[in-house]
């Protein structure tokens, strides 16, 4: 974009200025021009913020140059643009052919409008240096913090004593020396603390400056504990990993709702895609960032703790190639709470999504969905219903489409799934009355507008929708009978049409995300393939009303806490024992028993509650007598009194009361046959999809369909354009599939108008391919197909079920990957900035069982070396003909080191280090590696020196022997934090001395 695209930028000062503006002109939707305001960070006190309107396609490269232009700056040198939301500690480079405009519209209303810096969002313009990294001019305060743990370490200054980074190295281990380092940490703004490898996150409610790109650099190819902890940290070791023992990795978030899962899951992600820095990693980071507002929209939600809480879980797997190349993703989803679309507790909201529209949308969009205002949908009133954010979520609105837009939705795509929207808002608007007159049992059904209104939004016919919402189809040995729905079927039959035709639309949603994200070369099985899997699933919940929801998501926790259990306590003592060495097991609390009451065959909660579900004459408090009679005296099932209609389970984090209201209606929430078969009548295509058995299929008709509509659209309009030339009116044909005459006016149009110019295809080809659509359904767990399949000898699999099954799967996926653990933990639960509820804190630190495990992480050793792989990474300090055996490896340890007996271990087949003696033994390997290429500078040096000085040409022949010797020697695998070519680019960058150097003045220097 050149200068002259753009409308006349200009420079002013910043105490006025803004980090964006909105439309410059709104007149004209695709010249629109945007304002941004830039500051421009490019020395110690920057002042001035530059302020351009550019068109939404408008690339980073020209955004730049127009600011450069502005500002008077030098064009000869070099300039990066970065997007900053300090809200989420977020300052991220953007790439040259990047749309700023995109992110922009992302931002909050406030935030696209003028206004100051200080609200926290903004771009910055900075220098890049010759070598390509950035030039910050702003040293950041944890930077000083890093200057003095290293002067610390080389002995200049005492070492700090008020607060440790890992809690392995407290001088006391208990409960309230671990809370008491927090809490120094956390006022000091360190919110990371370590616990060995496991990092414990406590959400500051604030925006803390170190999540930019000089964090991603300062903490790559650095060993876990030389630096501050931080999330980074975890991600560059994870990823390092991966490349080094070419084995998939897993980093598993947990912690309670508002603890900063989510947003720690973007650090994350932002992160892995950052350390790849080539190729494919924009297009998947650029994905993701427009996929994350389109999850939220349709699976976040208002609750009594959180105002953005997501009622989902998902797993985003990120696919690299062998060398580190990013390639691809993949997002899966788990157990979406469709209970919350038809009820929910007082001052909570529905999804966000439903507000979105009726708030949001054009008074076009409003006609054409026939949206009405929020309080006349039966689905969103609530008590005390009041709106209080109507600006904002407008705003968000209009923040949705941009985000739907960057995932790949064209439009019409998009008006396809707000008019389903609208139709189910409207399903809850359907009402019954008994019929009055004559003997006929059954209901009636309205009011009249809404069923017209329903009947012209999923295309079916009204009379059709009418018999499916008032009746059911029973087929028996010898007949099919008719029934009439009682009033409470029908409000059942009704709600679960709303339910099931929303989790088929998320499904959708996920599933064309994970389309966009994939990468064709992922379809090639002779393409090896690592990856890193992010989890940040539900939090345990304890709510004032616990029902189904709870109760599924509290036993996924139970699952995450075993597998955390079996990985830090269990697996890792029993490989203690199976080296033999020294080794006192230490006892952890065991939450087998709770699983096993909910999950274990053949008297497992969830196996009754199935049972149950199939028997046609039980209720919810005959299912809650089963449960009382199978788990009497099991001491993590605490019965209620006889009335009550609940049940308490002892869970890992507490007792949870779970109401037993509904648990069976939950649980067999699948869409009725009689409603599935009135949904695939629809005339309109993208409802049929909606509820398609096979997706793949249903992708291929749609093309086939579209092909032989254009095939006979361009066949009328060229019999149409002959009939013209030729003077001659003929017959007009039949118009193809009911849909011919509109096609045809606009592809006559187009016709007309650009006949010689050859049309850009709108729709990526990996979009259009059957076949990566079949690959990314056969990744992708379709519950929505189970729900809506129509077994014709067996029913559908239940939700409970399905949830296993998909969990099952979840962690199949973890176990065949090396985890990385990180612990989220809630401040306080008013959400103020830098506080800490001690009491609240220590309540989650109880739970997790973080003394515990800190005192098997101190305990235990947290490195572990194969006899192979310590000879393979540590050679260089071993004796030139070492072996893989205990005898040739102990003298280093326990001689050449120094190292005290308890510290560590040689096992069987493995060495066992603690980790603080693992990192003397990498600085070892480090100074070691560092004396052998000064000494070889050293020779190379004085042998290039000797051949200019008469006498000295012998010697010339022993060059190739020693440099052979010293290649041989270096070590095959280094820690990350040591580049394994350094010897070969040392040759490369020595400089020859000068002539007139003597010769032992060059060989005294290094």
């Amino acid at each position: 974009m050149s200068v002259r695209d753009g409308a006349a930028p200009t420079a002013t000062n910043a105490g006025g200025g803004g980090g964006g503006g909105g439309p410059a002109n709104s007149n004209d939707h695709d010249g629109r021009l945007y304002l941004l305001q830039i500051y421009p960070r490019l020395a110690a006190q920057s002042s001035t913020c530059c302020s351009i309107r550019v068109r939404k396609e408008a690339t980073t490269a020209s955004v730049i140059s127009h600011a450069a232009l502005a500002l008077g700056l030098d064009p000869d040198r070099k300039y990066v643009l970065a997007e900053v939301k300090e809200c989420g500690g977020e300052e991220w480079v953007l790439e040259a052919g990047d749309l700023p405009v995109q992110r922009f519209l992302l931002w909050p209303r406030k935030a696209q409008e003028k206004h100051p810096q200080s609200l926290g969002f903004y771009f910055l313009l900075q220098e890049r240096n010759h070598d390509g990294s950035i030039h910050y001019v702003h040293l950041p305060p944890v930077s000083k913090e890093q200057e003095t743990q290293r002067l610390a370490a080389r002995g200049f200054l005492p070492p700090p004593q008020d607060d440790f980074a890992d809690l392995c190295n407290l001088p006391v281990l208990s409960e309230d020396s671990i809370l008491n380092n927090l809490r120094t940490r956390f006022y000091k703004k360190k919110i990371y603390t370590y616990a060995g490898s496991i990092l414990i996150a406590i959400n500051p409610f604030k925006f803390l400056p170190i999540y930019n790109p000089k964090y991603v650099k300062m903490y790559e190819k650095h060993q876990l504990g030389k630096l501050e902890p931080h999330i980074f940290a975890i991600a560059d070791v994870a990823y390092y990993t991966m490349l080094r023992k070419r084995v998939n990795q897993c980093i598993v978030i947990s912690g309670e709702s508002g603890s900063g899962k989510t947003q720690s899951t973007n650090f994350l992600i932002h992160c892995l895609t950052a350390l790849s820095q080539k190729g494919y990693a924009s297009g998947v980071e650029r994905t993701i960032l427009g996929a994350g507002p389109v999850l939220e929209a349709f699976g976040n939600a208002k609750t009594a703790h959180n105002n953005n809480s997501s009622r989902f879980g998902k797993f985003i797997q990120v696919n690299y190639l062998e060398g580190g190349v990013v390639r691809g993703a993949v997002v899966e989803k788990y157990l979406l709470e469709k209970s919350r679309l038809v009820s929910r507790e007082k001052n909570e909201r529905n999804y966000h999504v439903f507000y979105y529209l009726l708030l949001g949308a054009s008074g076009e969009d409003r006609k054409e969905f026939k949206l009405l205002p929020p309080e006349d949908y039966f689905y969103l009133k609530q008590q005390n219903f009041k709106i209080e954010d109507e600006e904002d979520l407008h705003h968000d609105f209009e923040r949705l489409q941009q985000a739907m837009e960057m995932v790949g939705f064209l439009p019409a795509t998009k008006k396809q799934i707000f008019s389903v929207l609208s139709a189910i808002l409207y399903l809850g608007n359907v009402t019954y009355t008994k019929k009055s007159t004559g003997r006929d049992e059954g209901l009636d059904v309205g009011p009249p507008e809404v069923l017209a209104t329903l009947s012209d939004l999923l295309k079916v016919k009204e009379e059709l929708l009418v018999e499916a919402l008032t009746k059911r189809k029973t087929v028996t040995v010898n007949d099919k009978l008719i029934l009439p729905y009682s009033h409470s079927e029908a409000i059942t039959a009704r709600d679960s049409m709303a339910k099931s035709l929303y989790s088929a639309l998320f499904d959708w949603i996920v599933l064309r995300i994970n389309h966009a994200l994939l990468n064709k070369k992922d379809m090639e099985e002779s393409v090896p393939c690592l990856s890193i899997g992010v989890l940040d699933i539900f939090g345990f919940e304890d709510f004032q009303t616990n029902s189904f929801e709870q109760f599924c998501i509290n036993y996924a926790n139970e699952q995450l806490q075993y597998y955390f259990n079996n990985h830090i306590f269990n697996l890792e003592q029993e490989e203690y024992q199976a080296e033999g060495i020294t080794w006192h097991n230490i006892d952890y609390t065991d939450n087998v028993g709770c699983i096993n009451l909910i999950s274990k065959k053949p008297t497992g909660l969830l196996y009754l509650l199935d049972e149950e579900s199939n028997f046609p004459h039980a209720t919810d408090e005959t299912l809650l007598a089963k449960f009382k009679q199978q788990h009497q005296g099991n001491k993590y099932f605490i019965p209620t009194p006889v009335m009550e209609p609940a049940f308490v389970i002892q869970h890992f984090a507490g007792k949870v009361k779970y109401q037993i209201k509904d648990f069976r209606e939950k649980n067999t929430d699948h869409m009725r046959p009689d409603i599935v078969a009135l949904l695939r009548s629809s005339d309109r295509a993208y409802v049929r999809q909606l509820i398609g058995m096979d997706p793949v299929a249903m992708f291929r008709w749609g093309i086939l369909r579209a092909t032989i509509r254009g095939i006979a659209a361009f066949s009328e309009a060229g019999r149409s354009w002959a009939a013209k030339t030729a003077g001659v009116v003929r017959p007009i044909s039949r118009t193809p599939l009911g849909e011919l005459q509109r096609s045809n006016t606009q592809i006559e149009r187009m016709y007309k108008k650009n006949r010689s110019i050859k049309q850009k295809n709108i729709i990526p080809k990996n979009l259009l391919d059957s076949q990566s659509l079949k690959f990314i359904v056969s990744l992708q767990d379709r519950t929505t197909k189970s729900l809506l399949h129509l077994h014709k000898k067996k029913k559908p699999p239940s939700i409970s079920a399905q949830f296993q099954t998909s969990l099952t799967k979840l962690l199949e996926t973890l176990n065949r990957a090396e985890p990385f653990f990180i612990r989220c933990i809630r401040s306080n639960a008013e959400k103020e900035e830098m506080y800490l509820d001690e009491a609240l804190v220590v309540q989650q630190l109880r739970y997790t069982g973080m003394l515990e495990t800190v005192r098997i992480r101190r305990s235990g050793y947290g490195a572990k070396y194969s006899f192979q792989e310590f000879i393979g990474q540590f050679g260089v300090l071993l004796p030139k003909n070492a072996t893989a055996c205990k005898e040739d490896i102990s003298p280093l340890l326990e001689k050449k080191m120094g190292l005290d007996p308890t510290t560590y271990q040689i096992g069987k087949t493995k060495v066992f280090l603690k980790e603080l003696e693992r990192q003397q033994l990498q600085d070892m390997l480090h100074k070691e590696v560092m004396c052998k290429i000064i000494y070889l500078q050293r020779w190379f040096r004085s042998h290039l020196q000797r051949k200019n000085v008469p006498g000295h040409e012998t010697g010339s022949h022993r060059y190739p022997v020693f440099l052979a010797d010293i290649l041989q020697r270096r070590p095959k695998e280094t820690c990350s934090h040591f580049d394994s070519g350094c010897l070969e680019r040392t040759l490369a960058e020595i400089r020859v001395p000068s002539p007139k150097r003597r010769c032992y003045q060059d060989t005294s220097s290094g």
